[in-house]
């Protein structure tokens, strides 16, 4: 009875050391694609409407610190720039008005600041000079620190003005009394393009 006992259990043990294990791996590969998002939105002033009825805005042009505003913010994941161009001025006839007639100053309105984050006309000065309407000017850069960010940090002001002095010392342009306009609603167009930095 020893040796059939000693039999099955030796018959069992050589079992148990020769089954091989059963072990099956696989690989799971995870990939991240990373695209640039920009958001950039007129919040208020998308209709700016300009009024010259008396002498004196015929001479010494029309601007306020109170109207004559947009605003515009920008949402971000990477550095980006800001570039505003302009078409000119034309009436139901077909008259053109200069769009050098137009100037304006960007405001820093977010949490972010110029000279650190960004700069305003390439400068680090908020408000920034007056610039004339026209072709594509470069209004927001990225530096420094960067300005990839929420709307709440890259917020802006856009104050127009037209025919002042300031103005007119840009665009080399007379008075708008020098200009023999002819009365009309004279409308254009003008463009901000955020896009990202390199």
């Amino acid at each position: 009875m020893k040796r059939i006992f000693f039999l099955c259990l030796t018959w069992g043990m050589i079992a148990l050391v020769q089954e091989p294990a059963f072990t099956q791996t696989d690989d799971i590969q995870i990939s991240a694609a990373f695209s640039s998002s920009i958001d950039l939105t007129v919040t208020s002033g998308a209709n700016i409407n300009f009024v010259v009825a008396t002498l004196g805005e015929y001479t010494g042009g029309v601007s306020s610190p109170y109207n004559y505003i947009s605003d515009f913010v920008v949402n971000s994941s990477v550095n980006f720039k800001v570039d505003l161009s302009s078409t000119n001025f034309t009436d139901a006839a077909g008259n053109t008005l200069n769009a050098g007639n137009f100037g304006y100053r960007i405001i820093d309105n977010g949490t972010y600041t110029v000279g650190v984050n960004h700069l305003l006309l390439g400068d680090v000065n908020s408000p920034s000079a007056v610039a004339m309407l026209g072709p594509n000017t470069e209004i927001v850069t990225a530096t420094g620190s960067g300005n990839a960010g929420p709307a709440s940090a890259n917020a802006f002001r856009l104050q127009f003005e037209l025919g002042t002095p300031a103005v007119r010392a840009i665009s080399a342009l007379p008075a708008l009394l020098d200009q023999n306009i002819i009365p009309g609603t004279y409308t254009g167009v003008v463009t901000l393009t955020a896009s990202a930095m390199p």
